[in-house]
């Protein structure tokens, strides 16, 4: 069983503080819930919740994710290793990416024994 509110300690520390929206956020990754792929196999995207949104067994309401999560029900989260941001501000549009140290995070995940996966261009956790 993954320890998620230690691996959401290490990533927020690793990656920075997560945003709502690309463009404002230093971290960004996307995940669904069990749940969730009963209905529609969707996911959600966002920053990864910030320090104090991480609890004891839940990703708080109304913080960086907008809704709970209880961990229980976490099904797959992806941390990309490069991430797309864009923004319309003052009659002026302006894009980019942004990259994410998956690298040291895999590293900072083995030292504490939490299992993931990682590939050039992601690092996951997948709970079967």
């Amino acid at each position: 069983m993954t320890d998620w509110r230690k691996f959401f300690e290490i990533a927020e520390k690793v990656l920075g503080e997560g945003r709502p929206t690309a463009a404002l956020s230093s971290s960004w990754c996307s995940w669904t819930t069990f749940q969730r792929l009963k209905t529609d196999a969707g996911y959600w995207q966002s920053g990864l919740p910030a320090a104090e949104d991480i609890k004891d067994d839940h990703i708080l309401d109304g913080g960086t994710w907008m809704q709970p999560f209880l961990y229980s029900d976490l099904a797959h989260v992806i941390i990309p290793a490069e991430f797309y941001w864009e923004k319309f501000e003052s009659s002026k549009y302006s894009y980019g990416t942004k990259t994410q140290n998956i690298k040291e995070l895999s590293r900072c995940l083995d030292a504490v024994e939490i299992p993931y996966r990682i590939t050039p261009i992601v690092l996951e956790i997948k709970c079967y």
